[in-house]
């Protein structure tokens, strides 16, 4: 296996390659030992010697009109289950073409040559709609995501879990990625 396409993939959660910058705000998987809970993870001081980990629950933007809500889970859906099948197109069709973390042909390159190298699995968890722009018509959506990918030559498999955050915006009527972060 290349190891440089096996540590692409995984530190990017094998999804795209517009991972970034670390987010203050985390979401928490069942592997953090959190059940289906999301939180904030804020820490105590090292001089006390107690951890003091307090974790505010990531809550829902209370100001998404349902049918928006909807259109956004409906794009972040064919997003996974096109990427799932190796639908090149349909995943493409996603994604902004004038995204914001990353270069739009740079992306269909990587994700074309995922397919060609790997049997790629993408399972989101704990989606959340976090923040809701009305006005600039962009979307923050929060999960956990379990990655598992096997290397077609090889056999190797390997599973990991991210907390990602994409930004959709909404372009000609249709909810499109404009951006991911991936946090360890």
């Amino acid at each position: 296996m290349n190891h440089k396409w096996t540590a692409a993939l995984f530190l990017t959660g094998v999804l795209l390659a517009g991972c970034g910058e670390k987010n203050d705000q985390a979401a928490y998987s069942a592997e953090d030992g959190e059940s289906s809970r999301t939180g904030q993870e804020t820490h105590g001081t090292a001089e006390t010697g107690e951890s003091n980990t307090a974790r505010a629950p990531i809550e829902e933007a209370k100001n998404i009109p349902p049918e928006e809500r909807t259109a956004i889970l409906a794009a972040l859906n064919q997003q996974i289950q096109s990427f799932n099948h190796k639908d090149l197109d349909g995943y493409m069709a996603t994604i902004s073409e004038h995204p914001k973390s990353f270069d739009y042909d740079e992306e269909k390159a990587y994700v074309q040559k995922v397919f060609q190298t790997f049997d790629a699995v993408m399972e989101p968890a704990n989606i959340t709609i976090i923040q809701f722009d009305q006005t600039a018509q962009t979307a923050n959506v929060f999960m956990n995501m379990k990655s598992t990918s096997k290397d077609i030559k090889t056999g190797k498999e390997v599973s990991q879990t991210t907390r990602q955050m994409m930004v959709f915006q909404k372009e000609e009527g249709s909810w499109k990625q404009v951006s991911l972060f991936a946090m360890e």
